[in-house]
């Protein structure tokens, strides 16, 4: 529990660090219109002159770029800028204003620069960061998985718009950041939801950790190209604390992209519990549902969300591995259910055995006593044990249930 207070507390550092971050990018576009206007003002048509050559310009602009500009522009004659007069007659006319101008200009630049300065600054807090984990070791990527040997299609002209790299991308970096969006495109076709599980799918096939700047990077550019739809779910697990789980399925758009590369989309695992379980209104059980389909899945299991099956049980999920098949039950509410009938129908599903997830070991302790009436044999686990074994860690051979009878 303390590394998850740690963990969530990081979280939060680094969220507050990225809206700084964003703050201080927008003030320095706002700082940088404002210049441009005083730029037209004073000289519009070299200004003019100057984009035809550099059509990047005047944003790509630094500093000194913006100080040389306006150095020149002292030197022209009155009247250069768009909209101004010729002055008094003898050519001093708006001198006074000239100088206010020129002031308002030095300390643009000088916010302009400091602006600049922290977002630099900022990008990389999460490296210098001593206390983040955030510059981690090289991973080896993985040749074998889920997206071995993924080639990304190429993207058809009407959506090019919705595939750009940021310029500062080397050209190998760009292609590296590329294909791992086009990873996490596929698994999220693939009907995949939870973003811890597909970064862990999309790092282990390129050497990235899910936590490192470059998967979280991924996904930004994703929501912000309007291919997908992000959101936080929340769960009281244990203590005072939510537990926090951030799921994503596609947008419209994105499916329409996903169709034109190729590749089959399939209902979510979230898109499903919105559409059949009020996933919405019930945000704690829609959490812990995707977050044990998971688990499992990252233990070697396949899994389904609601299936269909006969008679009145509607089981959260099937998982099946091998031989092995099990109707799952995940209870985040009340125990209270009439004569137990939950369970019995899951043990009727189950050959005789339940399976259920419980919210945490407390509860798990309680839910399992109430199933013993019911089933001889049976598997629980907890939402509260699963966070502890951390998803980003898991292997196939660690233990998906925390308790059998």
């Amino acid at each position: 529990m303390v590394d998850d207070l740690r963990l969530r507390m990081l979280d939060d550092l680094l969220a507050a660090e990225r809206g700084f971050r964003d703050l201080a990018e927008k003030r320095a576009r706002a700082l940088t219109g404002v210049l441009t206007e005083l730029a037209y003002r004073l000289a519009g048509e070299k200004l003019e002159q100057m984009r035809q050559l550099d059509p990047s310009a005047p944003n790509s602009w630094k500093a000194e770029d913006w100080r040389n500009f306006f150095l020149a522009v002292s030197l022209t004659p009155q009247g250069e800028g768009w909209g101004k007069s010729s002055g008094n007659g003898n050519g001093n006319g708006h001198q006074a204003e000239i100088t206010a101008l020129r002031a308002k200009i030095a300390a643009l630049e000088r916010e302009l620069a400091q602006a600049r300065q922290v977002s630099l600054y900022q990008r990389q807090v999460e490296q210098d960061n001593p206390l983040i984990p955030s510059a981690p070791q090289k991973v080896q990527a993985q040749t074998s998985g889920r997206l071995a040997g993924f080639v990304l299609p190429k993207i058809p002209k009407v959506f090019e718009h919705r595939w750009q790299v940021r310029a500062e991308m080397s050209k190998a970096d760009a292609e590296l950041h590329l294909k791992r969006r086009g990873m996490a495109l596929k698994c999220l076709a693939d009907g995949l939801s939870v973003l811890v599980e597909i970064g862990r799918y999309v790092g282990d096939a390129t050497g990235a950790q899910y936590r490192s700047g470059a998967m979280r990077r991924v996904f930004e550019a994703l929501e912000e190209s309007g291919l997908i739809v992000r959101q936080t779910l929340s769960l009281q697990v244990t203590g005072n604390l939510p537990t926090r789980l951030a799921v994503a399925r596609l947008s419209a758009e994105g499916k329409q992209f996903c169709a034109a590369l190729g590749w089959p989309v399939v209902e979510s695992d979230w898109e499903r519990l919105l559409r059949l379980h009020e996933g919405e209104k019930q945000e704690g059980h829609t959490l812990a549902i995707l977050l044990f389909a998971s688990a499992a899945r990252l233990r070697g299991w396949t899994v389904e969300v609601l299936p269909e099956v006969p008679g009145n049980a509607r089981p959260d999920l099937v998982i099946t591995r091998g031989e092995q098949r099990l109707y799952v039950e995940v209870e985040t509410g009340t125990r209270l259910h009439d004569a137990n009938a939950k369970w019995r129908m899951n043990a009727e599903l189950n050959g005789g055995r339940v399976a259920l997830v419980a919210r945490n070991v407390a509860e798990r302790g309680v839910l399992v006593a109430d199933c013993k009436h019911v089933a001889g044999h049976g598997h629980a686990a907890d939402i509260e044990t699963l966070i502890a074994g951390k998803l980003v860690e898991v292997s196939a051979d660690d233990p998906l249930w925390a308790e059998e009878w």
